[in-house]
């Protein structure tokens, strides 16, 4: 497994959660800071912005503190 796989299947694994717990929403910048932790060759905004993509497409609420439009 690459850290790309490592990274996605991770990503993977938080949106679930989230699915699962829909009450509850996400702070996208406190997940990226986590993970940043394991996977540091990325950026925590890199991060943060896959995970914004990755909750987008399954309509899944988040806090949104990043500044991007």
């Amino acid at each position: 497994m690459t850290e790309d796989d490592g990274l996605r299947n991770e990503i993977y694994r938080l949106a679930a959660e989230a699915e699962a717990q829909a009450e509850i929403t996400a702070d996208l910048k406190s997940l990226a800071v986590q993970l940043w932790a394991n996977f540091d060759e990325f950026s925590v905004e890199d991060l943060e912005e896959i995970l914004r993509d990755e909750w987008r497409s399954r309509g899944l609420s988040f806090n949104d503190n990043s500044d991007i439009a």
